[in-house]
């Protein structure tokens, strides 16, 4: 019995092998150079002119760091992010044996305002430099 699932697993190891053989000839066919003939190339795709606006498609009356911040991290985008949080601290705890001092037992959902909060807090250590992180 032995050695016919050794054989079975050989032969589909052939099998695989023969593929992957027949990959590289074909690769090896792609890859040989041939000379083009400069006179006669094929003409280029043709080329179609640019007809939208380019930059971004919103109205900006005010000029405030928060406005930007908003357009890219509308409503949506930050409850998707407390929400996956929250699923990721979900399916962590489930999965992990934790003591029960452990600081994960005292997981508390999140909501976007604190996500907001968190967002803001990473940015500003990207401009404003402390010498220590405990400083933020």
């Amino acid at each position: 019995m032995d050695s016919e699932k050794y054989s079975e697993s050989d032969s589909s190891y052939e099998d695989i092998s023969d593929e992957s053989d027949s990959d590289e000839d074909t690769l090896d066919a792609a890859r040989n150079w041939c000379r083009i003939d400069q006179e006669n190339l094929a003409p280029p795709p043709p080329r179609f002119p640019f007809s939208g606006n380019p930059g971004l498609n919103t109205r900006l009356d005010g000029s405030s760091p928060i406005e930007f911040f908003c357009i890219f991290f509308d409503d949506d985008i930050v409850g998707y992010i407390a929400s996956e949080t929250n699923r990721y601290a979900e399916d962590f705890i489930e999965k992990n044996d934790l003591t029960p001092s452990s600081r994960v037992q005292k997981w508390k959902d999140v909501d976007s305002s604190e996500i907001r909060v968190f967002l803001g807090i990473i940015i500003l250590q990207g401009i404003v430099k402390k010498p220590l992180q405990k400083w933020y």
